[in-house]
C-alpha cells in the first residue's frame, strides 16, 4: 500500500486527476516515522491511519513537511534523503493548489 494526497468528492477533471505520491507504507515507516516521532508531530503522524485536511490546516502541514525535510537533510542516507526530499517538496509545491475551491478537502492516506 502507499500513501497518497487527493481531493474528496471532486468537482472538475483537475480535481479528479489530482493525486500527490508521498510514500508507501514501508518508506513511511523506516523513514517518516523516526522524523515525526523525534519531532513530535501532530499532524504529518496522522498520514499513514488517514487525515482530511482543509484549507486551515495547511500551514500547519506545511510547517511539519518542512520540519520532516530538514530533519531528513542530517539523518538520512543520501538516496533516502533525496526521496522523502522529493516527495516533501512535490508536497509543498501542488497542496495548496488542491485548495482552490471553497471547501474542498484533501485525505491524505
Amino acid at each position: 500500500m502507499s500513501i497518497c494526497a487527493f481531493l474528496q468528492e471532486p468537482e472538475n477533471e483537475y480535481e479528479e486527476k489530482f493525486n500527490i505520491p508521498i510514500a508507501t507504507d514501508s518508506f513511511f515507516e523506516e523513514c517518516w516515522k523516526p522524523a515525526i516521532e523525534e519531532l513530535n508531530l501532530e499532524w504529518v503522524n496522522v498520514f499513514s491511519v488517514g487525515l482530511d485536511m482543509v484549507k486551515e490546516d495547511l500551514p500547519f502541514v506545511m510547517k511539519e513537511l518542512s520540519l520532516i525535510k530538514e530533519w531528513a537533510k542530517i539523518n538520512l542516507p543520501n538516496e533516502k534523503q533525496e526521496k522523502i526530499i522529493e516527495r516533501i517538496e512535490l508536497l509543498e509545491a501542488e497542496l495548496p493548489n488542491a485548495f482552490r475551491r471553497e471547501g474542498a478537502v484533501v485525505f491524505i492516506g
